[in-house]
């Protein structure tokens, strides 16, 4: 069990920072209103730039401890990769979608991915018969989850809809590796649920408004 703990304690920190970044990113869009686009296009340009500047062996070094704590340096080779792509999704959502699906498919992402990884983590026993990474205990955990979330700015079929979508994708996708910058690399790049999820539920919940 001693083995495991640095383990969870990762995975859990991880996940309290994505729903807190999720919450912080719906006020974001809720201040800055009718500039939520411009906005949230300088936050994934300064996320890009960071990425490029922590790459650097000498500024890589110096990276503040809970980038380092929080990494996962064997899966996601590109410095900070979730945010990049939960910026790109959000940014997606908000050129696209009406504000409230935006603000629901934020809320997908952050609480159900969260809930479901640690769950699955933590209690997790029954395998999903598609996905053997995936537990029934910790997606059915974070459809709830996401529902809850959303059924603060959508209909309760909007919220049903875009849950059981964000869910299913967060329960097929894995965490794939970029080793180089290629047309392979890219797709793989955002072959990821911080991007998927946010734009697949906010297609979902559009499309039966």
């Amino acid at each position: 069990m001693s083995d495991k703990r640095p383990f969870l304690t990762g995975e859990i920190g991880r996940q309290l920072i994505h729903m807190l970044t999720g919450a912080g990113f719906i006020i974001a869009i809720y201040l800055s209103g009718d500039h939520a686009v411009p906005v949230f296009a300088v936050l994934l340009a300064v996320a890009v730039f960071m990425s490029v500047l922590f790459k650097q062996p000498d500024i890589s070094r110096k990276t503040p401890g809970i980038f380092r704590r929080f990494a996962r340096p064997r899966i996601q080779t590109v410095k900070m990769q979730g945010t990049i792509l939960l910026l790109s999704g959000v940014l997606v959502t908000l050129f696209f979608f009406p504000r409230n699906i935006a603000y629901a498919s934020v809320a997908i992402v952050a609480l159900g991915d969260s809930i479901a990884t640690v769950v699955g983590v933590l209690i997790g026993r029954h395998r999903l018969p598609y996905s053997k990474s995936k537990t029934v205990e910790g997606t059915v955990s974070g459809l709830a989850a996401a529902f809850a979330g959303a059924l603060l700015f959508v209909s309760p079929v909007q919220a049903a809809a875009g849950a059981l979508g964000g869910m299913f994708i967060e329960s097929v996708i894995k965490l794939q590796t970029v080793r180089k910058v290629s047309l392979t690399g890219l797709i793989k790049f955002f072959l990821n649920d911080n991007f998927l999820i946010p734009v697949f539920s906010a297609m979902v919940m559009f499309a039966i408004r």
